[in-house]
């Protein structure tokens, strides 16, 4: 190949063929395995932005997790949240990672890193704890005596079919509520 003024001329080879430097075959494979990589992992989930720090924030992040399975939340949080508990108190603390609540795998210990308050001072961002079913989830607001949530590993099915879901009220009356720390 010749080169005129720092550019490369391509030269036909016998036959007619186009003759092409090795180092255009590899920036051509480096492109197409790029482009390969994004159309298979897409774009950066917004669940793995940074660790949110205040309410309203954590909240976000958890409704933007709605209708997740277990493997979905796998496949965005790190091994440290793994699913060898109830994984509504893993979706709650990772959530809070960010505020410097704490970790449980447990929804029971989680209530003893967060100060409880009364249903009447309930506030976005605020933990709600079904004691009778051994569940936690997290108030997404609360306004006009109805108390939103998001909660992960919900709904009647098994721990690997269940999701992240909104609810408008609680769905026990057996519940009490904890601040984490903001």
């Amino acid at each position: 190949m010749a080169t005129v003024s720092g550019m490369e001329q391509r030269s036909l080879a016998p036959g007619g063929a186009v003759q092409v430097s090795r180092r255009t075959i590899l920036l051509g494979a480096g492109g197409l395995t790029a482009a390969a990589l994004w159309t298979v992992a897409g774009p950066a989930s917004p669940a793995r932005a940074a660790a949110p720090t205040t309410p309203a924030d954590v909240i976000t992040l958890a409704k933007s997790c709605e209708g997740n399975t277990l493997a979905q939340m796998n496949a965005i949080w790190s091994s440290t949240y793994d699913t060898s508990a109830d994984w509504c108190a893993t979706f709650v603390s990772w959530c809070l990672r960010g505020t410097g609540t704490g970790f449980s795998r447990s929804s029971s210990a989680f209530y003893k890193l967060c100060t409880p308050v009364s249903a009447a001072n309930v506030r976005q961002g605020d933990v709600v704890w079904y004691y009778d079913a051994g569940h936690i989830g997290l108030v997404r607001s609360h306004s006009d005596g109805h108390i939103r949530t998001v909660e992960g590993n919900a709904g009647t099915g098994t721990a690997s079919t269940n999701h992240v879901k909104l609810y408008t009220d609680p769905w026990s009356s057996a519940v009490k509520y904890a601040r984490p720390k903001y």
